[in-house]
């Protein structure tokens, strides 16, 4: 029976026990870019600018994405790189061509993976599990996710208005939290895969910010942040995605391996 085809980009359950912390990294604040003008100085509303970001990427088509993860729980630690080219074809939020590769390293121990979705008959799947290894080839229902999406997070800000604020700078809007109180776990759970247990989502430190090109409202790229420190434990999480090459991709890209 052919299958539904996903790749998360980020896939962490984490948990903290009752132990003692250790001393909490030190996080360099010196380089945060300055934003300027206020939703209000500006006299556009964060619905207003979240309607004019969905015209405008109903025309992306293709995208690529850089995703970078670091988390800590204790002394555990994993960090996770991911480079992907998606072509959602003039159907918007329907992935039809896809490749992807992700970087992991989870307490020393390293794993790769490399996937390319050509589409076309049979909607084969091509994977690797080493940069130079042999391509296996799998069959799907031609259902293709890949987490975090482009069009998918963007669903989800639009869900958000009533909980985010808009700044800018010279060439970005940038969308942040407008307090501690959203529930961000909630949100992305699903697109992120992303379940903490142990502490409620009330106790964890977040940083959220999302940034759309100036020039043509295409979103270039999202960050989140959680942080705990207390009786039970430490969690450090950052995961950061950067979008670029919108509607710049060409069939090369997704071929099929030879």
């Amino acid at each position: 029976m052919k299958k539904t085809f996903q790749i998360f980009g980020v896939l962490c359950t984490l948990s903290l026990f009752l132990v003692a912390c250790g001393a909490k990294t030190e996080k360099d604040t010196g380089n945060v870019s300055q934003k300027v003008a206020t939703t209000q100085e500006q006299n556009l509303t964060v619905a207003e600018f979240l309607d004019k970001v969905e015209k405008a990427n109903n025309e992306v088509e293709t995208v690529h994405l850089d995703m970078e993860l670091f988390l800590q729980v204790n002394t555990n630690k994993k960090t996770q790189e991911m480079q992907a080219d998606v072509d959602y074809g003039k159907q918007g939020d329907t992935i039809q061509r896809a490749n992807a590769s992700i970087d992991e390293v989870n307490n020393g121990q390293v794993k790769y993976e490399e996937f390319i979705l050509p589409g076309g008959d049979g909607h084969p799947v091509y994977s690797r599990t080493s940069k130079d290894g042999n391509w296996d080839k799998d069959t799907s229902d031609g259902h293709y996710f890949i987490r975090p999406g482009y069009f998918s997070f963007l669903k989800i800000l639009y869900s958000m208005e009533n909980d985010l604020e808009l700044e800018e700078s010279d060439d970005n809007y940038t969308l942040v939290l407008k307090s501690q109180n959203v529930d961000l776990l909630s949100l992305f759970k699903d697109e992120l895969n992303l379940s903490i247990t142990g502490v409620s989502q009330t106790e964890l430190e977040k940083d959220f910010e999302v940034t759309f090109d100036k020039t043509n409202l295409y979103m270039t790229g999202f960050k989140m942040v959680f942080e705990y420190e207390g009786i039970e434990g430490q969690l450090d999480m950052d995961i950061e995605t950067d979008f670029s090459a919108w509607n710049q991709l060409d069939d090369f890209t997704f071929q099929a391996p030879k």
